[in-house]
């Protein structure tokens, strides 16, 4: 694993679209370090609320995976709700003028408007992301993200376009656009239901323009357009998960897919082989247990997350915590303050990670006394103080948590990996 660098400074996006698409776009960019801005329009019509920060537009404030964000209706305010770190900004106001305000190194259209043609807008921003139908580079964007089901789904591409509009929602329990009820007239929505509320086939929802609408199959409900709204026909109001245990919150799968996909694009994030050492690999497909590199950055956070409360949380937040930055301190502002939150939410016991003092890495000019012991009962000598030095942090990080381990069943592998196997004769 390479040392760390230093950290660049903290790109400036904006993303257009508070669905659950452009959501988990802003929640992982945020997560990473980037500042972020989320902009709609005002009460706007996503129905899945539970997945997305949608209702940060009508109640002030709303939470997904641990991230928090707050409406400003003026674009000068996005600033000052930027400064403190800890909270996503997004706003109502037109997006032209929080552009202008903000002035983005990059902007990605996560209107997801299927069966319009994107506008060009990279007049706006040196790089302008588009994601879903119609987006061609050199066109409409710099770069055009794929968003449909597939092997290619996150994908980012400055040379193609994406994929046309395939016509059929994804099947859950054999079941497609039979799940959804679209709007069939312009008017208000008003519905008493709610986010997750389990309904039956043809049971009542909510009215549109004052008919009554009704659930099109039972399960829950997964999307929801906020009461209220005032909708256009042909609008997804109502979505229907009919399994058993359905997805109706946090970070969908294929929105998290996306978030990965432009995140890197736009230079954030690492691969997720980066997160771990050799000897952890067996980590990796599961991610149930906690990397060292993970390990460390709760240390610098101050907080101790138990194995239960770590895979308590989604893997798609798993995911994401894994590539966030180690050494940025505003990024472990964020961290500490999603993991509080999150980890009080997702735990069984509903208790949030415990407090405790920040630690660092050990220093690279002293080799501490636990490493020089586990060293000692298998080599003749002490670890020379120059090998020791030049690891990389995180080296010498993992060297003290193996040497202080219960077991040392990683000690001999770490050894080999970071070259000091052959640093002096066993015993």
């Amino acid at each position: 694993m390479p040392p760390s660098t230093a950290t660049p400074p903290a790109p400036r996006v904006v993303v257009l679209g508070a669905g659950d698409v452009g959501s988990a776009v802003a929640h992982r960019l945020f997560v990473l370090g980037a500042d972020v801005v989320l902009a709609d329009e005002p009460r706007p019509p996503h129905p899945r609320r539970g997945m997305a920060f949608a209702d940060a537009w009508f109640d002030g404030t709303a939470t997904l995976e641990g991230v928090s964000a707050a409406l400003a209706h003026d674009p000068a305010e996005l600033g000052t709700l930027a400064q403190s770190l800890d909270v996503l900004p997004c706003t109502d106001a037109p997006w032209a003028d929080v552009v202008a305000a903000w002035r983005p190194d990059a902007l990605v259209d996560a209107r997801m408007r299927k069966r319009e043609v994107p506008p060009d807008l990279r007049g706006h921003a040196p790089v302008v992301v588009g994601l879903g139908p119609g987006f061609e580079p050199g066109r409409n964007c710099t770069l055009a993200a794929e968003t449909a089901w597939g092997d290619a789904l996150g994908a980012t591409s400055a040379s193609a376009g994406t994929a046309p509009l395939a016509g059929e929602p994804r099947r859950l329990e054999g079941l497609a656009r039979e799940r959804f009820v679209y709007a069939a007239v312009a008017g208000p929505w008003r519905t008493m239901a709610h986010i997750g509320d389990r309904v039956a086939a043809g049971q009542p929802v909510g009215e549109l323009a004052g008919a009554p609408v009704a659930a099109p199959v039972g399960g829950a409900l997964r999307g929801l357009t906020r009461d209220g709204v005032a909708v256009r026909a042909g609008q997804k109001i109502v979505e229907v998960d009919p399994r058993a245990e359905p997805d109706v919150r946090g970070l969908g799968l294929r929105p998290a897919a996306i978030a990965r996909g432009v995140a890197r694009a736009i230079g954030l994030g690492d691969d997720l082989a980066e997160a771990f050492f050799g000897f952890e690999a067996s980590m990796r497909p599961t991610l149930d247990c906690i990397p060292m590199s993970m390990r460390l950055k709760l240390d610098r956070c101050g907080l101790k997350v138990s194995l239960a409360q770590w895979r308590a949380l989604p893997r798609v937040l798993r995911e994401a915590l894994l590539e966030t930055p180690s050494d940025d301190p505003r990024s472990l502002v964020r961290l500490r303050a999603l993991l509080r939150r999150a980890v009080g939410h997702h735990a069984p016991d509903g208790q949030p990670p415990a407090i405790q003092p920040p630690a660092d890495a050990p220093a690279a000019d002293t080799v501490p006394a636990q490493v020089q012991r586990q060293w000692a009962a298998q080599h003749a000598g002490p670890l020379p103080l120059q090998r020791w030095a030049a690891l990389a942090p995180l080296q010498r990080y993992a060297l003290l948590k193996l040497a202080t381990a219960r077991h040392g069943l990683n000690w001999p592998a770490a050894l080999a990996e970071f070259g000091l196997a052959g640093d002096a004769p066993a015993r």
